[in-house]
């Protein structure tokens, strides 16, 4: 088994990899920056808002074919500046649909395409519950996630229809403490009226940890989901 992961330089894609590494599986990390050195694990640098380095990826020189199958984790994501709608600029909406949206949708193609439908055994998108409800001045992240959400349950039905058996399953791993709620608890209360919750989580210990998020996604991977189970799940 490869996986080939997106943000594996902290977070969840960080914890994700180390944990695949250690029950001695390849892994090939595509992020901005490496903090991984291992021998199994391969680093691809790529900026995930960056339509031209995201054309230039070349994924099948770095796979043997005695490591398949393939299992693609979509987990790099961005919440970008954190205010009201009126307030963004273009490039917050450029950035932030390149990064949750445009990329995990190109990467899912790309590893059809590279490895064929039966060498890829699963996609997962780490995906978030603000894609199913309104969260103000989260705009776009909420958006996005709406977004890859539907793209999942669409590539998973044009797989069925060809009669593939590629999985592709979206999940929401809970509020993690990553960079990502630093900078959520960083955000200023004029701008995001829900900040307090974040920072009350946080003082709480109410927050998983991404080692904890690594463990519990690996067991729902390892789980039979029937079908009518449907595509987006949370744990």
């Amino acid at each position: 088994m490869i996986y080939i992961i997106t943000g594996t330089s902290s977070g969840i894609g960080n914890a994700l990899a180390k944990f695949y590494l250690n029950k001695g599986e390849q892994v090939i990390g595509i992020s901005r920056n490496n903090t991984i050195t291992h021998e199994n694990f391969k680093h691809i640098a790529c900026d995930l808002s960056d339509k031209q380095q995201l054309h230039d990826l070349a994924l099948l020189q770095h796979v043997k074919k005695e490591d398949y199958p393939v299992r693609l984790i979509n987990n790099a994501g961005i919440i970008g500046d954190i205010k009201r709608s009126h307030q963004l600029t273009l490039t917050h909406y450029a950035d932030m649909a390149m990064v949750n949206l445009v990329a995990p949708q190109f990467l899912s193609t790309y590893v059809l395409q590279t490895f064929g439908f039966e060498q890829v055994d699963m996609i997962i998108n780490i995906s978030s519950g603000a894609g199913e409800r309104p969260v103000p001045s989260w705009g776009a992240y909420c958006a996005t996630k709406a977004g890859i959400d539907l793209f999942a349950k669409t590539l998973a039905a044009e797989i069925k229809e060809l009669g593939h058996n590629t999985k592709v399953y979206n999940v929401s791993p809970g509020v993690v403490d990553t960079k990502m709620q630093s900078n959520i608890r960083s955000s200023e209360e004029k701008h995001f009226s829900g900040r307090q919750n974040f920072v009350d989580l946080k003082e709480n210990n109410e927050l998983r940890t991404a080692q904890e998020v690594a463990v519990l996604l690996n067991e729902f991977i390892e789980t039979e989901h029937p079908e009518e189970e449907g595509i987006i799940h949370r744990i």
